[in-house]
């Protein structure tokens, strides 16, 4: 079980002038695929648009998220940042640094408890608004696969899909420790691992591959929710 959250690789990448076909540059950020996978993900690219929603949706405090449909999946566009779950009750959410503007910008950071995920309950709405759930392993696996599987879904993520990566760091409740805004997102499943562990998927801005892991509870992450 993993016990913290790792910022990733942040190095800047030299492209040698020869080696054009493996790279792509994106925001002046060198991304290299392997050789044998570059070309399928170009064809990712091409072939498979999502479908960018004229609906919106809108939490109890009357923020409004974006939404889109990848796959099968119609999926917030946007981090969850509601002090308040559909019905009212208060939740307790933390902006990076303390920051409100953090939160306008990435989001709230949540603890697992906080998400009220019930046991046993399928597609538990938990701190979502009303229609959607907090979204399972199993919900973010599918994800994943639709954004053509985990070698290369940071990365299809963050330029295709309409799903509006925002890199809202983490928060480690008994520490007090703010780390990686603007550089690495980390999203709650719904899914338990241990008592004090959950499920995670990490997306890093710099990195290719989506990263599945198990943190502690007490951290505090983003929230994306899933449609039912």
């Amino acid at each position: 079980m993993a016990t913290g959250l790792s910022g990733g690789a942040n190095r800047k990448l030299d492209i040698p002038a020869k080696k054009i076909a493996p790279y792509i540059r994106i925001n002046n950020l060198a991304m290299k695929f392997p050789t044998h996978c570059f070309s399928a993900v170009i064809l990712f690219l091409l072939c498979t648009p999502a479908t960018h929603s004229q609906e919106e949706l809108k939490d109890y405090d009357g923020n409004i998220y974006k939404i889109v449909r990848i796959g099968e999946q119609v999926w917030m566009a946007e981090n969850l940042k509601s002090t308040h779950d559909a019905y009212g009750a208060e939740i307790g959410r933390i902006c990076y640094q303390r920051l409100q503007a953090n939160c306008d910008t990435f989001g709230g950071l949540y603890s697992w408890n906080e998400l009220k995920v019930r046991r046993g309950v399928d597609k538990c709405q938990g701190i979502c608004p009303t229609g959607y759930h907090i979204p399972t392993d199993a919900d973010w696996s599918e994800l994943i696969e639709a954004l053509g599987g985990a070698d290369s879904a940071a990365f299809v993520a963050r330029l295709h899909t309409g799903f509006n990566m925002q890199y809202g760091g983490n928060f480690h409740s008994r520490l007090e420790n703010f780390n990686y805004k603007d550089k690495n997102a980390y999203f709650w499943t719904a899914t338990s691992f241990s008592h004090t562990a959950a499920w995670i998927w990490m997306i890093g801005r710099r990195n290719l591959n989506a990263n599945r892991s198990t943190v502690p509870k007490v951290y505090c992450l983003s929230v994306r929710c899933i449609k039912d």
